[in-house]
Order: structure tokens, then sequence, then C-alpha cells
């Protein structure tokens, strides 16, 4: 049920609402004829940054919806209303192509796959405080940057699950091939060359890289790279104090290979020597009814909504996870990294 919500921190411009009790995020929608131009909408933004602030803390996030934003320059001089993310994507699961100052593609996989539920680096100790997306242009069908409410999977986490992530925490692992030259993204994660991930042909480079992550690398023979990292699985939000599940084990299936439906993932992890995953940090997974009880715990806090062109959304990173439906026809989705 869409509630509308009254925000006396914002002025008439704009109206707010929710789609349900509780749920994120907060819809701030322009009312027609607010903004006539561009730097109208930044004005705007960057007068009410206080108060936009502390509504995507309460909210987990909001989606500006009816400012007038087309380009990825729009996009930009949007995102650049609030402090960037100077971490860059060294070393991320997923490199990305910048497209404009401080604007980047979002994670670039085929329409016929899910991404599954996620907090941006996860698998990162150094991450970003926010995370902003912009929907240049919605697919034909599908597509949705879908959304999950954390502090609610938090809340509601099995006590058995909750027991073993406290005591053990997260072992991250993930593999890199070896150095390939290639500048585009490869279907499979583990077969993108680590200069790739890494923006560097120079493995000096990549270790100073992991040394400042928090990284244990390692170097295969045939000149492949592993890297390793053990972070704890409940991290205290820098503003409330709130503990808060950040993580990839409830996606251990997405890591044993069935975000890839022509099996290669899966063949290729078996041939691995440390197979890429998000494992308890004994290196063991959840037993499989746990493994499907968290799944289902994060689906139930999961929401979706139709898009439209122009939105721009905004989400605390830890406060709320994210995702993308699968989609026909053509989507162009851009991402800015923000604290």
């Amino acid at each position: 049920m869409t509630e509308v919500m009254d925000m006396s921190a914002l002025d008439d411009k704009v109206t707010c609402r929710i789609e349900g009790d509780g749920r994120p995020p907060l819809f701030v929608e322009a009312r027609a004829g607010a903004f006539n131009s561009l730097e109208e909408a930044v004005e705007w933004i960057t007068a009410h940054r206080q108060a936009l602030d502390t509504l995507i803390l309460e909210h987990g996030g909001i989606v500006l919806r009816g400012f007038p934003l087309v380009s990825s320059e729009d996009f930009g001089a949007v995102s650049a209303c609030f402090p960037a993310y100077t971490g860059g994507y060294q070393g991320g699961a997923a490199a990305r192509r910048a497209v404009a100052k401080g604007v980047y593609e979002a994670t670039q996989r085929t329409g016929d796959q899910t991404i599954p539920i996620h907090q941006e680096m996860f698998y990162l100790r150094d991450y970003p405080a926010r995370i902003a997306f912009f929907a240049k242009k919605v697919a034909e069908q599908g597509g949705e940057t879908t959304i999950a409410d954390m502090r609610g999977v938090t809340r509601e986490m099995p006590g058995a699950i909750r027991t073993k992530l406290e005591s053990l925490g997260i072992q991250n692992i993930r593999n890199f091939a070896a150095k390939t030259g290639n500048t585009e993204e490869n279907r499979l994660m583990d077969k993108r060359g680590w200069d790739f991930a890494f923006y560097t042909d120079s493995e000096a480079e990549v270790e100073a890289v992991c040394a400042r992550r928090n990284l244990r690398p390692h170097w295969h023979e045939d000149g492949s790279l592993t890297v390793f990292n053990l972070e704890d699985a409940f991290v205290a939000h820098p503003q409330t104090g709130e503990r808060v599940y950040r993580g990839g084990v409830h996606i251990a299936h997405f890591y044993r290979g069935s975000y890839d439906n022509t099996g290669q993932a899966a063949e290729l992890r078996a041939q691995q020597e440390f197979p890429s995953g998000a494992y308890l940090g004994d290196g063991s997974d959840l037993p499989d009814d746990e493994d499907a009880a968290f799944q289902q715990l994060v689906d139930r806090f999961t929401y979706s909504w139709k898009w439209q062109n122009g939105d721009v959304m905004i989400l605390d990173n830890l406060l709320t996870g994210h995702g993308r439906n699968p989609y026909s026809g053509t989507r162009a989705t851009e991402v800015a990294l923000l604290d």
C-alpha cells in the first residue's frame, strides 16, 4: 500500500511516499514544473542535502523521480552533490568502465542473468558508504534494480546462522585469470585477467592494492591470482551504531555457478585450487537447509518496482543491498560510488 509521507524538512517542490510500512526506499518525486533545468535541480538537492542524508539513513535509500536528468553528465552533476567514495574499483568483482566524471557502467551481465542481492564491495573491508544508480534507459521488459532491507534480514536471521557468522566471520576467496591485456568484461568472472580487475599490468601494484585492502594474494604458476580475506559478518553502522549483516554467504549458490546457464562457471569452480566464494571463516559452507533458509530470508526482504527513465536511487550501502532482475531489450544503468 502506497503511503504519502509528510516531509517538513523538504519543500513543496516535491512529494514523498513509500510503498509499504517500513519498506525502503522513500520516493522523492518532483512536482510537475518544479525544476525547469538541471541547474535548478542540482541547486535544490544541494540546499536540501542534510535532509536527504537523514532520509537515506532513515529509509535505507531514496529514489529521486521526475528530476530533469537525461545524460550521464546529468547524473554526474547530481551525484556530485554528495561526497564521492575515493577508494576506486581496483580489485573489485566487476571492473567498471567510466562513462563520465564519477560515473560508471553498472555491472555488465547479460539479460538472461539475475544479479543476486548484495552490498557493493561486500568482500572488501573498505567499501563505499552509499551507492547511486541512474536509470538512463529502462529495459523493454524486466531489468529492475532490486533492493533488500538488510536491517530486516539481520533482525530476522535464524539464531543458528547468526551464531556461526558471529563466531567464524566470512572468508572471501576470489580468482582472476593470468594477465590477458583484455579490456572487456568476461561473462565468467574468474576468467577476467587480474590486469583487467586491478587496472594495472604490474604485479607489484596488485600486491600494493591487496595490502591496502586487507587482501592476501596467492600467485599460481600459470600467472593466475587468488585473493583471500577474512571479514566480520556484522558491521556497526558508522552513524547509528546498529550492527548489520554484510557479506556474501547468502549467495553461495551464485558462486557455485548458478548465475551461468551454460554450466561453464560450475565447471571452472571445480577446477580451481581455491574455489571462489563467500564461506564461513573456517572455509565451510552453511548446511543446505540453513543455506536455503538464508536465501528465503533475503528474498522476503527484497523489493522491486517499475523504474522510469531518469530515476536516481541513492542507497545506504550497509543498510540496503541491491541486485537486478533479468531483462529483454536494451538497458542502460549507471552507478556512482558515494561516501
